[in-house]
């Protein structure tokens, strides 16, 4: 499991994982200490904070 991104989110932001090598949806492994959206773009998935009141850390990881 390699960690592809690790890192706070403030209130309102996102985080940006790139696609690289084929990589889907189902390939993402995220834990976070609380509520967010995942969007998906073309050239990259958005990982947006859905809290109201304060900011989440993340980890992405990918399967293996």
């Amino acid at each position: 499991m390699a960690v592809l991104k690790e890192g706070g989110v403030p209130i309102g932001r996102f985080m940006i994982i790139n696609k690289t090598d084929g990589l889907t949806q189902a390939d993402l492994i995220i834990e976070a200490n609380g509520q967010y959206k995942i969007l998906e773009k073309p050239d990259a998935f958005i990982i947006k904070n859905d809290e109201c009141c304060r900011s989440i850390v993340v980890k992405v990881s990918k399967k293996d």
